[in-house]
């Protein structure tokens, strides 16, 4: 316990030292103009599709920043506890390799897919000489802190969304996040006394058996990393979206960290971790994507009355309490069936009394009038639709559904 707090306090000074270094708040701050370029660049798409008038990028950033930061310390507690080593776990190999994946398909720019090959390589043909077990621990715990991540933020400012699905056109939202992280992380060092580093405890799983050390003394490394995350949803809100989002990504991070730290005591199981790093990973992904081919649009027209997509914050409609699918049934009490009389009757006078169905209750709204364009309130899409987004099924799951198809009508005949 005493060698616990005595790492913690260490790595306390050293984050302090950092995040007030003139070098860590440069890189910081590049680091959060990207991300707000990132929100703001979906918000105009958003805009283009649906004329949201949202104007919330740096509010998502600033959050994304602070949250960043969080994610930041408990990745380097994490890092630090199970003892993983960066000096010899190939990051320039793992870089170059994730980049070449990107250019088959985007979402392979994860180091999930990257340090699995990586990990075969070194394992068939003792080429590039890595730590594996460090490696894929690196990257079981950057996952399990974006699930943490995910579950708290991904939901925030999410960005409404048209999107044509299996011929139909239906309301969604953007879960698209980005978080820059300041972590601690442990690099072994060769001719430093103990006084000078960290002497290796007998708890670290990973560092114990570690044929690779030459030394048994570490220090702490500052780097900054930047997680993201990106789902779109029709099927569920976005806070069930990122519950099961967070909890599938978790268990993935949790069973490869599991592997990780047991390959270095049973090398056996080294090829197991390495080929779930890539598979799980994938796996998690098509359980997302299944659930939004087979479960019905939410947001959807209803059969009376107009359908809220959502409602942008701080406008007239989120202050009188207008929520995500309630159902306007009426507005000073004249039936609507279309956003355009809602528009027409709320822009005519000063009071506007509304009629609103909110899951099996009705409930009367009052909020002020003469707002044409500014109301707040985004509809589900309704005829005619100008412009949407097509939602594609992913290539490679396309293929290996064939695939399996065909084995399966094969292995029939």
């Amino acid at each position: 316990m005493d060698l616990l707090i005595e790492i913690l306090s260490l790595m306390g000074r050293v984050m302090l030292e950092t995040i007030t270094s003139p070098f860590f708040i440069a890189i910081y701050l590049l680091l959060f103009t990207i991300v707000c370029w990132q929100y703001k660049r979906l918000e105009n798409m958003s805009e283009k599709l649906i004329k949201s008038n949202a104007r919330l990028f740096v509010r998502s950033a600033c959050l994304s920043s602070l949250i960043g930061i969080f994610g930041g310390l408990l990745g380097s507690v994490l890092l630090i506890i199970v003892g993983i080593n960066l000096e010899n776990i190939g990051f320039a190999y793992l870089w170059v390799l994730a980049l070449l994946l990107m250019l088959i398909n985007p979402r392979f720019l994860c180091f999930a897919y990257a340090a699995g090959i990586l990990s075969l390589f070194s394992l068939l043909f003792s080429y590039p000489d890595i730590s594996v077990p460090h490696l894929l621990a690196l990257v079981a715990i950057l996952h399990m802190i974006e699930s943490f991540l995910i579950l708290i933020n991904g939901h925030s400012y999410p960005i409404p969304l048209y999107v044509k699905k299996k011929n139909q056109i239906v309301g969604g939202f953007n879960l698209q996040k980005f978080w820059p992280l300041p972590l601690m992380a442990l690099v072994g060092v060769s001719g430093v006394a103990p006084m000078d580093g960290l002497a290796m405890p007998q708890w670290w799983p990973l560092l114990q058996g570690y044929s690779g050390m030459t030394a048994q003394t570490f220090t702490l490394l500052p780097v900054v990393a930047i997680l993201g995350y990106g789902e779109i949803t029709t099927t569920s809100t976005p806070v069930l979206r990122v519950k099961k989002s967070s909890l599938n990504l978790f268990i993935y991070s949790l069973t490869l960290l599991l592997l990780a730290c047991l390959s270095c005591r049973l090398p056996v199981i080294t090829i197991a971790a390495a080929l779930f790093s890539p598979l799980g990973h994938e796996f998690v992904i098509w359980l997302g994507m299944r659930e939004e081919n087979n479960r019905k649009p939410i947001y959807i027209k209803s059969q009376e009355g107009v359908r809220v997509l959502t409602v942008r914050p701080g406008s007239p409609a989120y202050h009188a309490g207008i929520s995500e699918r309630d159902i306007i049934l009426t507005v000073n009490d004249f039936k609507v069936d279309h956003y355009s009389m809602v528009r027409e009757l709320i822009s005519t006078v000063s009071n506007v009394s509304l009629r609103v169905r909110r899951e099996d209750e009705e409930i009367d709204i009052r909020m002020p009038g003469y707002c044409l364009n500014d109301s707040g309130i985004i509809p589900v899409p309704e005829e005619p639709v100008a412009r949407y987004i097509v939602m594609k099924e992913d290539r490679i799951f396309n293929l290996v559904r064939r695939l399996w198809q065909k084995i399966c009508n094969g292995a029939r005949h």
